[in-house]
């Protein structure tokens, strides 16, 4: 009895040392992608992925007040470069370019844009935090409009921006390519072309350096499988042209 018990004790610690969790930093407009990316991975690991979302600048000050993440999944360029200027960060690849969308209530195009958003509720994420924010603001030169003949509605991230649209508080947002069938917006107007791609940046925080599930997830975040998923999102790939 005592030898199965001891037995039993050295097998669950030998699976617990064996697992570990990789916290990830994930910018607001890549959530959903990531959770499929985490299904993916806990699959055919034995680690566990542990998530955080928000607008890319939030968690970028919170990794500078020292949060305890393991991988920022930004979505720009800039903030993931400063972590590694400042010895916060050890290594930095771009992951992903994104894409934004208009979608709306109504039909619209480029050039209806203007009077069709006349009078309306537009939401759009803070370009000071929310690179897809920053890429609204952009969106809404190219396209000539003037926030004085619309309500603009400005919240923290992307991700918040979809939900004020689904939940039927604006008349039109300014979001990912990623998020759009999750909205089940009636109009979508791609603003590919019109605006440059938006591109997204990861960082492996020097916290992680002796974290073998963080050194793991961000290994594979690097392969196929999860290019694929990166890819099926509506995102384009480093190297895809």
């Amino acid at each position: 009895m005592k030898s199965c018990l001891t037995l039993c004790v050295l097998l669950c610690w030998t699976t617990v040392a064996r697992a570990g969790d990789v916290t990830v930093a994930v910018a607001s407009n890549l959530l959903g992608t990531v959770e499929e990316l985490a299904a993916a991975f806990e699959a055919i690991s034995d680690h566990n992925v542990l998530i955080s979302h928000g607008s890319t600048g939030q968690l970028y000050s919170q990794i500078e007040l020292g949060a305890p993440f393991d991988i920022y999944l930004a979505g720009d360029v800039e903030r993931p470069v400063l972590l590694l200027g400042s010895g916060k960060a050890t290594e930095t690849r771009t992951y992903a370019f994104g894409h934004l969308s208009l979608v709306s209530k109504e039909e619209i195009t480029v050039e209806s844009a203007p009077d069709v958003l006349a009078g309306k509720t537009v939401a759009l994420a803070d370009p000071t935090v929310a690179p897809y924010g920053k890429a609204a603001t952009l969106a809404m030169e190219r396209l000539a409009l003037d926030t004085a003949t619309f309500r603009p509605v400005l919240v923290a991230n992307v991700g918040q921006v979809a939900s004020v649209f689904v939940t039927g508080n604006a008349d039109a947002a300014f979001i990912a390519e990623a998020q759009v069938d999750d909205v089940n917006a009636r109009f979508v107007l791609s603003l590919v072309g019109l605006i440059p791609e938006i591109r997204q940046d990861a960082a492996f925080l020097a916290r992680a350096s002796d974290n073998e599930a963080a050194k793991a997830f961000w290994d594979w975040l690097a392969e196929d499988t999860a290019a694929k998923i990166i890819g099926a999102a509506g995102y384009s790939l480093p190297g895809s042209g």
